[in-house]
């Protein structure tokens, strides 16, 4: 899959706002970085300016609702089969993922260091949250079932987006345990340090997806994303959209 820009041009121009590509079928899907705004209406500096930045990224998008719920780390998919709400209005439901087969409608998550990944098939896509409690409870599991149930068994491809990377991500004995034993995860790890986006790719794979790509980002170290490891209370959050045309 070609990601449009690809990390390296995003590398080489700080003031891109967004990572695009397009997604199996008419689906497509973006990565927003800070440069376009915090799309949080709760979190981080700037969040009362988040319902704003959600319509404008509506209107950019020509798309007739962005959905997004209150994320709650969990395993959580909804499968979203008529509209809801309309431009940058929140569903009132807990939520850690969205997949759709309507056409106008974008799933959208919000993270600032858990991962955002965006699956797509012939004729439907969702957008995943995905944490390390997420990842321990299944989400990416319960995405790629949503649209296997949406998509009429389409070939799944998968994109995970910008978010905490093994060189950055440390974590404690109680992440470690929640993901498997010492020898099933001791690939993915570096020290006290943890490969979240690797386990994810082996956990897709093993599910079903036919292709995985990595925009290859990490928020923590990368100023250019919003980072609740590095920034604390004041982060802004992201998002990763998944849509069909």
């Amino acid at each position: 899959m070609k990601l449009t820009p690809s990390a390296e041009s995003l590398a080489a121009d700080a003031r891109a706002a967004v990572i695009r590509f397009e997604l199996p079928g008419a689906g497509l899907g973006l990565f927003t970085a800070r440069t376009w705004g915090n799309l949080s209406t709760i979190r981080g500096d700037g969040h009362e300016r988040g319902r704003s930045e959600r319509e404008r990224l509506c209107d950019e998008l020509d798309l007739r609702w962005l959905c997004a719920s209150r994320q709650v780390h969990g395993a959580i998919v909804q499968r979203v089969r008529s509209q809801g709400g309309s431009g940058g209005q929140a569903a009132e439901i807990d939520a850690d993922g969205h997949a759709t087969a309507l056409r106008g409608l974008g799933m959208m998550v919000l993270v600032a260091d858990c991962l955002p990944v965006l699956l797509g098939s012939g004729n439907a896509v969702a957008a995943l949250h995905v944490g390390w409690r997420g990842l321990a409870d299944g989400v990416l599991e319960e995405g790629v079932r949503a649209l296997g149930e949406l998509g009429q068994g389409a070939e799944i491809t998968a994109v995970i987006g910008p978010g905490a990377g093994i060189c950055c991500y440390e974590v404690g004995e109680e992440v470690h345990a929640a993901l498997g034993n010492r020898s099933e995860i001791g690939q993915y790890r570096a020290g006290s340090r943890i490969d979240l986006k690797a386990i994810s790719r082996d956990r897709l794979l093993r599910a079903g997806v036919h292709e995985v790509s990595d925009v290859e980002l990490c928020t923590i170290c990368d100023e250019r994303f919003f980072s609740h490891r590095r920034e604390g209370a004041r982060a802004g959050r992201q998002a990763g959209v998944a849509w069909l045309s």
